[in-house]
């Protein structure tokens, strides 16, 4: 039996206000008739899991809570773990929240243990410098959400995704130490999500080449290239990357799956 670790961004919704593509819910039913085992994973660090789980079910996409795995998932027990509990945020006014309520302090100096980094759009010149100061001067960890390079807004253009901030800070900071992922398709992600999942081969479906697929390839894992979300095709052989397979459309999965064994 397969297990399906479907992709949010790109996959079943088009853009950051989480409007689903056409056959989404189609999809998820099918799945949910069929038995395949799936989650949803998503490297979104704008709200907390049970807050994407609402804001899905306000575009009429359901799930449950253990079906939707997010770096935010797993970046307390990281912290706990690790004795980090002095934080400076750049991220949303959720994210500190969230941070506040599992038990960690979010400060705005640069007297911290780590600079945890998540999307943030109200960056700027001051954020930069605190988070520069810490690292520099506090020897606080560098601790992105995750490492997307580059992420596409709703308006077809890009921005850097939280792993090119955390770059930025480990140029200007000289920093030696290793920076973790804990975002998909890390190891310590992909293991959290399939811990509880049956099945044995594990195959991870994104639109992204260079944050999700190549990652996850080289560690073993079958890969599903979407041309739904934010590169095209040709981007592959630019990439000098090969998926296992790409689809078009969620309809085009499912044919896809209705031919596999059970």
């Amino acid at each position: 039996m397969i297990r399906l670790l479907l992709d949010l961004d790109g996959v079943l919704v088009r853009d950051k206000a989480l409007n689903p593509f056409p056959d989404t819910s189609d999809f998820l039913n099918f799945l949910r008739r069929k038995g395949v085992p799936f989650k949803v994973v998503s490297n979104n660090s704008t709200k907390p899991p049970r807050e994407m789980i609402e804001s899905l079910k306000g575009k009429g996409i359901f799930l449950e809570e253990e079906k939707f795995v997010s770096p935010l998932s797993i970046l307390p027990h990281y912290l706990r773990r690790n004795g980090i509990y002095r934080l400076f945020v750049i991220g949303t006014p959720n994210l500190k929240s969230y941070l506040e309520g599992g038990g960690f302090q979010v400060v705005e100096n640069h007297a911290v243990q780590a600079v945890i980094i998540g999307q943030d759009r109200n960056l700027d010149f001051n954020k930069i410098k605190t988070a520069t100061s810490a690292v520099f001067l506090s020897n606080a960890k560098i601790l992105p959400v995750n490492l997307s390079r580059i992420v596409k807004d709703d308006d077809g253009l890009y921005f850097p995704g939280a792993g090119a901030i955390a770059r930025m800070l480990v140029h200007a900071c000289n920093y030696k130490e290793d920076v973790p992922n804990l975002g998909k398709p890390s190891e310590e992600f992909i293991n959290y999500a399939i811990e509880d999942m049956p099945g044995e081969e594990t195959y991870l479906v994104s639109d992204d080449i260079y944050t999700d697929l190549v990652g996850a390839k080289n560690l073993g894992i079958k890969t599903i290239f979407m041309t739904t979300g934010k590169y095209r095709k040709e981007e592959l052989s630019k990439a000098n990357f090969c998926p296992d397979f790409i689809f078009e459309s969620l309809k085009d999965l499912r044919d896809f799956l209705e031919t596999l064994p059970r």
